[in-house]
């Protein structure tokens, strides 16, 4: 399988493409034939060396990934080979095969391109823990989100506004437009 490696931190232009045995799962694990990664905060912090949990270079960043399931694990059951899903990866996302935990992988029904659903699992997770579990939020409450504009912040508005509560959003003027229409949309 192919990589986008990153040999030291630096810009853009450090990402080599390397060659690498495809994985095996284990117990618990599924394998996915990676459509797309995507591409969020952490992914670009870690490639500068400013994210303090990523490993040292030479490393595999990706977050997140769309793709569907071409081997199973032992112990893994809802998952068939051939399903498309979404997943978190926590690195190693910039890669033609990811191994993960089957707890990772989530089926993924919405009409939303290849593309797409990648960029979904690490800012619509992210919000709806914060929103759900962390501050319980509830159908009529109002909630301050702040940087509306941001990928987290779209998410939140959006999951939010789901469960039927006013929002408040703060964002930077260039993104006044972006955040009018994400909070419409839902």
């Amino acid at each position: 399988m192919r990589q986008a490696v990153i040999p030291r931190f630096g810009s853009p232009d450090v990402f080599q493409i390397r060659e690498a045995a495809d994985p095996t799962p284990g117990a618990g694990e599924v394998r996915i034939r990676v459509r797309a990664a995507g591409v969020n905060f952490a992914d670009v912090l870690s490639r500068l060396g400013l994210y303090p949990d990523a490993p040292k270079p030479p490393l595999v960043v990706g977050y997140e990934v769309a793709g569907h399931i071409d081997a199973i694990g032992a112990n893994v059951a809802g998952f068939a080979e051939g399903d498309f899903v979404v997943s978190l990866t926590r690195f190693g996302g910039y890669s033609d095969v990811v191994v993960v935990p089957a707890a990772q992988a989530f089926h993924f029904p919405i009409d939303l391109s290849e593309a797409e659903a990648a960029a979904v699992p690490v800012t619509y997770l992210t919000a709806a823990l914060a929103l759900y579990r962390l501050a319980a939020l509830t159908p009529g409450e109002t909630v301050l989100i702040h940087n509306a504009g941001g990928g987290v912040g779209i998410a939140a508005t959006q999951l939010a506004r789901l469960r039927r509560a006013s929002v408040i959003g703060t964002a930077s003027a260039r993104k006044h437009d972006g955040c009018a229409a994400s909070a419409s949309s839902t």
